[in-house]
Order: C-alpha cells, then structure tokens, then sequence
C-alpha cells in the first residue's frame, strides 16, 4: 500500500524546487562586475563546448546500445525544419535541444523540442543592460550563451529563450547542423533553467492545491 501524502511529502522537495538556479544566481553575484561574469561564462569550454561526436564517445568506451547517440540535450544546432505556432522558421536559425538525451536516440521519438537561441549584437541599443542580466541569470525565462564560432562578428553573446518552445520530427532533428554542445556545468545550468520555467512552484500553489482536496 503506497501513502500518497508521505509520497508527497518525498516529493515537495525535489519535483518542483528553484533551488538549483537559486545557487546558479549567488555563485553570479560572488563576481563583482558584468566584465568578469562574461569572462567566466565566455571562457572556452565553460558553458559550450564542441560538438560532442558519438564516434569519439565510443573511443571512450562508450560502446553499448544504451550509449547511442547523434544528439544531446542542449545542443545547438541550425535547422529549417523546426515549427513554431504552427509556423515553419527558416533563415538556419539557431535552437538549443529541450529533450532529455535518451529520448535522442535514433528511433525512440517522433517528435523533439526545441529552444530558440537569439543573437545579442554590438548594434544593440539594450546590449549592456542584456548582458548586464543574462550573465547574472536574473531572468527566469533566458539563458546566456557566449558567441559561437559560426556568428557573425558583431554578435557578443547570446540568449536560449525557455518562454517559446518550437517542434520538428525527429529524423529532421538529426539531420540538422550541430554548432555546439553544452559542458558539463553548462547542461546543469540549463536543467536548472528547464525545470525553473517549466516544474517552478509558487508557495501559494501548494497551499490552493491543498485546499481544493480537502
């Protein structure tokens, strides 16, 4: 017999919790300027890194069915087959990855999520105060990224958007030019993010939830 509200209870903890990109935003505020949060987010291999390549993961040793892969969650790629309202984006616009990695797999979905990625450029009247925000992750709905090696010149950064969530068929999905994948801290970062807009609670919700079942 399971006790739904000691599950619950489990639970309330870990389903919803902002803790992670709450320890995200006080390791920011440690540095004491915009200049030095992009020196660290900007660093080679701090956020992105290379294309993670599956036949490199095999000289690694991971060689078994479990382990393959063509994408991972939060790479970067350029496509035009991604769907957005209803809508088909061209212009090789840039995505981050939502779904998980295991459901990257060749053949176990027909359908994956992706991210918008915008350009912040030097032209950009807000660029300062953009930055400013993005290197201390303060909004809830954005995630920095330095400029990526196939940028234009005049791009200094740029920015996932969680608030816009586009779709393409899989098998289109893996034909799409990969830019980049996430480090290791960087994949942490953006599941903090993912699950900050998607899972976040408000104290209140729990409290209306309750109510209504008693």
């Amino acid at each position: 017999m399971v006790d739904l509200q000691d599950l619950e209870a489990k639970l309330a903890p870990l389903s919803h919790s902002a803790e992670a990109i709450e320890v995200i935003r006080t390791a920011c505020k440690s540095l004491p300027n915009t200049s030095e949060r992009i020196a660290l987010w900007s660093a080679k291999n701090a956020i992105v890194c290379e294309p993670i390549q599956p036949e490199y993961v095999r000289e690694l040793g991971f060689d078994n069915p479990e382990d393959e892969f063509v994408l991972l969650q939060g790479d970067i790629v350029r496509t035009d087959s991604a769907y957005f309202m209803g809508e088909r984006i061209t212009g090789h616009a840039k995505y981050a990855v939502l779904n998980s990695s295991c459901d990257l797999v060749p053949n176990r979905s027909s359908y994956s999520l992706l991210l918008k990625i915008a350009e912040i450029t030097r032209g950009d009247p807000q660029v300062n105060a953009k930055l400013g925000q993005l290197v201390k992750f303060s909004r809830n709905d954005s995630m920095y990224i330095p400029a990526l090696p196939d940028d234009p010149e005049d791009v200094v950064g740029n920015e996932v958007h969680f608030d816009g969530v586009c779709q393409i068929l899989h098998q289109h999905l893996l034909l799409a030019n990969r830019i980049a994948s996430l480090s290791l801290i960087g994949w942490r970062i953006f599941g903090a993010f993912a699950r900050n807009v998607i899972a976040r609670a408000n104290p209140r919700e729990v409290e209306i939830r309750t109510a209504v079942q008693k």
